[in-house]
């Protein structure tokens, strides 16, 4: 089995591959592709095939900039892994761990979570992970078609729902939380860019042209948007990255100086998107940390019934990162969450 990093010449045995296997449909995008696999060395697409040249099985992998404990740590996470042959797989696992100091599954599918549980030696599970949203009943469900598609169009049209921006309100009013400004950029700048080491045990810790490329509001295929956030005397504390769908609202990316500053900043962005389109919008996030998540609750976020995986291998050295997650910083919008089409 030979592996090679993907390359144009590549896709459209790529597209072929991957529309007959009904998996990892994100990857007949050729757009989506070619920027995400092919305009960083950090994120790569890595491809096995047989002696005879057939495409056997492709994984993404991506260097992630963490900051745990304070230090400095990549963490490769994986993407698109697909098997278009019994067995391949195996290979470009391996690959993907050999190619990272530690690696990451944040979600991941049941047959990823089954090839980790059977090396559980190699890779940790930790709790308190969870997703939380806000006006999520009768939301469009993937897989909800015919009546019950157009039941729950009339339901949630006329079910109560919570107004982002009136709820924000009655919080300031309450000081649940302090006063803050938010402001949208069209682009990323060193000032929104927290200083290292943050308040958080476990944080994304991205540079600057890490943040362009990833979270950049002017994708063709997603709509990231970019909010400052400032205290009341305009000193910039952080910053919050919303990805705009049609259906909902997603807490893509935030940081901040502060985990109160930041929870108000995400919840000031949300309510000013909102506002100025549809209130009844669903909006998801993730988070870990007990303020936030206290915060998030007070507003009307619902927390899901169950944690969302979240777990830490060793990949090229053993790491040690402790099980309590009340003070990590995680946002949804790692590794592709946010650009599966």
């Amino acid at each position: 089995m030979r592996v090679l990093p993907y390359s144009g010449e590549h896709f459209p045995q790529l597209e072929a591959a991957v529309r007959a296997a009904g998996a990892a449909q994100s990857l007949r995008r050729r757009d989506f592709v070619e920027w995400y696999y092919g305009t960083r060395d950090w994120c790569r697409l890595f491809l096995a095939f047989t002696k005879d040249g057939v495409l056997a099985a492709a994984i993404g992998i991506e260097q992630l900039p963490f900051e745990i404990g304070g230090e400095p740590l990549l963490v490769g996470g994986a993407s698109n892994f697909v098997s278009f042959q019994p067995g391949a797989g195996g290979v470009l696992f391996l690959h993907w761990l050999r190619s990272s100091d530690a690696a990451l599954v944040f979600g991941g599918s049941p047959d990823t979570h089954r090839i980790l549980e059977s090396q559980r030696q190699r890779w940790t599970y930790f709790a308190g992970v969870r997703t939380y949203t806000l006006n999520g009943r009768f939301a469009p469900r993937r897989g909800r078609h015919g009546w019950r598609a157009a039941a729950a169009s009339v339901l949630r049209a006329v079910a109560p729902y919570v107004h982002p921006a009136r709820r924000l309100e009655r919080l300031l009013a309450d000081r649940v939380v302090a006063p803050v400004r938010v402001a949208e950029r069209s682009d990323f700048d060193a000032t929104l860019v927290p200083p290292s080491p943050g308040p958080f045990a476990l944080r994304l810790a991205p540079s600057l042209d890490y943040l362009r490329w990833r979270y950049d509001p002017k994708l063709p295929f997603v709509r990231y948007r970019c909010f400052r956030i400032a205290d009341e005397t305009d000193r910039s504390r952080g910053y919050v990255v919303l990805n705009d769908q049609d259906a909902q609202l997603v807490v893509a990316q935030a940081d901040a100086d502060d985990p109160r500053v930041l929870a108000a900043g995400i919840l000031a962005a949300v309510a000013e998107v909102a506002s100025a389109g549809d209130p009844r919008r669903t909006v998801m996030l993730a988070s870990a940390h007990g303020e936030m998540q206290t915060i998030f609750t007070a507003a009307g976020f619902v927390p899901a019934a169950s944690d969302r995986a979240f777990a830490l291998g060793s990949g090229r050295k053993k790491i040690a990162v402790a099980p309590e997650t009340s003070r990590w910083l995680v946002n949804y919008d790692w590794l592709d969450n946010g650009l599966r089409f």
